[in-house]
Parts: C-alpha cells; structure tokens; sequence
C-alpha cells in the first residue's frame, strides 16, 4: 500500500558557489559568466531534466536581473509586457514556445535593443522543429552548449549536493551503493534522492545503505503528495 507526504519546503541552493563545475557543464559554466562578453546577443543551453540549467539560469539572472519566463509564460504573454523595461531574458523549456511570429519578433527586438537571452531547452533551437523560415534560420545561428551526460565524480558530488539541499547527512559507502545500483543520469540521481528522502520521513529511519537496497527494489513505494 502506498504511502502519501506532504512536501517539506526545503529549497535548492543555487548560488554560484554551490554550481559544481565538471567536464559535463564547464563550457556552458565559463560561456555564461562571460556575459557581457557573448559572441551572439542569445546563448542556448540544453540538456537533460536535472542536469543543472535552470541553477546556471539563477546564477545569471542574480549576475544580470534578467526576466525569468517559461515557454508556457511566454505563449501567454503579450510581447508589449514583455519588454516594458526589460532586454535581458531567460527562457526555459524554450522547446516549448509555439508562438513562432511572437519568437521571432522577440528575437528582432532582443537584437534591436542590444539585450540577451539565455534559451534553456531540452534539445538545440536547430531542433525545435518550427516551420517559419526566417525564424529557423535565426535559431540555427545561436550558440547551443550542451550539458553532457554526468561522469562518476560529478554523479557523487550531486547526490551530496542533494541530500544536503534537503538537510540531510548521508555517509560517504551508502552514495557509493546507491550510484552502483541506479541508472547513471541526472534525472535518476534527482529521482532516487527525492523517494529516498520521503521513505526516510514515513519510516523515521536513517537513509543508510539498507533503506536504499529496500527503495530501489520497490519494497517500499512511495508517493508524494503535491
């Protein structure tokens, strides 16, 4: 029988200083913190859910003030809200956006005014399939960094980062069995930390290797209550 618990609110920590910089993210990392510097006024970063963009998009949008929107914002928006005030913007899930005339006039005014863009997406703008021309031909000329797949080190250091997002202390041997035995991606570490976390609240057991061998085998399914 499943288990149902409310979230706590325990916030990810998304300074600069807590971005951990590895071979998997260090040419996306360097190229953002070159703003004002960039090569071409937009800069894409892509990659898989949990792989870091949107704690690289705080970073920035605390160096820059920049405008945070979702694809979903900006579908709804009216471009004339949009830029009362405002050049610097991040789109996340830029995939998403399916108003092509509005992308391209805010692409046009981004140009105009000389301001920025960070594209936050899961695949490169050259990829979002859109139909309009001289939109494509636009999208295709920003420069798109990928956020590769995590190695091991990198892997180890998230899975902490992660716990101690959530106030938890993990010993070093029960990180080192979860990342033997789970898929080795992003979206796993983020997902295995997250059931972990709440089947240690309903049980009020230490996460320890045991507890993670009962998790992973299913022994003990939980969901959580949004």
């Amino acid at each position: 029988m499943k288990q149902l618990i409310l979230p706590l609110d325990h916030s990810p920590a998304f300074d600069d200083k807590d971005f951990i910089v590895s071979t998997a993210n260090e040419n996306a990392y360097h190229q953002l913190m070159s703003w004002p510097q960039w090569p071409h006024p937009c800069l894409s970063i892509y990659g898989e859910g949990g792989c870091g963009k949107t704690h690289l998009s705080h970073i920035w949008q605390e160096k820059t003030k920049a405008l945070y929107l979702s694809g979903h914002d900006f579908n709804q928006f009216q471009l004339e809200a949009l830029f009362e005030g405002k050049n610097l913007f991040i789109l996340d899930d830029a995939q998403r956006i399916d108003r092509e005339e509005k992308l391209f006039h805010f692409y046009n005014y981004i140009l105009d005014k000389k301001g920025g863009v960070l594209f936050l997406s899961t695949v490169p703008p050259s990829q979002w399939g859109v139909s309009l021309p001289d939109l494509s031909s636009r999208l295709k000329i920003i420069p798109a960094i990928r956020i590769h797949a995590p190695d091991e080190a990198l892997l180890v250091r998230l899975i902490g980062k992660l716990f101690q997002d959530l106030q938890l202390h993990v010993d070093e041997d029960v990180v080192n069995f979860l990342l033997k035995h789970m898929e080795r991606s992003f979206e796993s570490v983020h997902f295995w930390v997250e059931q972990l976390n709440v089947a240690s609240l309903i049980q009020k057991r230490r996460i320890t290797i045991p507890l993670v061998r009962e998790v992973l085998m299913g022994e003990f399914p939980v969901e959580r209550h949004l």
